[in-house]
This record gives C-alpha cells, structure tokens and sequence, in this order.
C-alpha cells in the first residue's frame, strides 16, 4: 500500500522515467514530480476504501 506520507514523487521519477524510456530534463522532471504528489495526496483516501471480491470493473469506452 502506498503511504503518501513517505512517498517521494522526485525519486519514484528518476527512477521510473529511464525505466520506461523517458529522457527528461532535470526541469520537466520536477514539474512531472509536482503533479505526481498531487495525484497522490488526492488518491491516497481512494486506496484506503476496501474493494469487495463482487465488484466489477467499469465497461470499457470502445468508440
């Protein structure tokens, strides 16, 4: 589980982005960095809610 508390959106970056083959500068990785703790703060109450084993997931959109 993720705990936004201890997370560090600038080395989760600097690690991931050569990973998946990402070149970037040391500016547009701190703005990818910025919005990263943003998702995170918001989606930290989301992961806490249980999910039961009956739950479906969501149809996908197929234009």
């Amino acid at each position: 589980m993720l705990d936004p508390k201890n997370f560090d959106p600038g080395a989760y970056v600097a690690a991931v982005a050569p990973a998946v083959g990402l070149q970037l500068s040391a500016e547009r990785q701190a703005r990818v960095a910025e919005a990263l703790a943003l998702v995170v703060k918001v989606g930290a109450a989301a992961l806490t809610r249980p999910v039961p084993e009956s739950a479906e997931p969501a149809a996908m959109f197929r234009p």
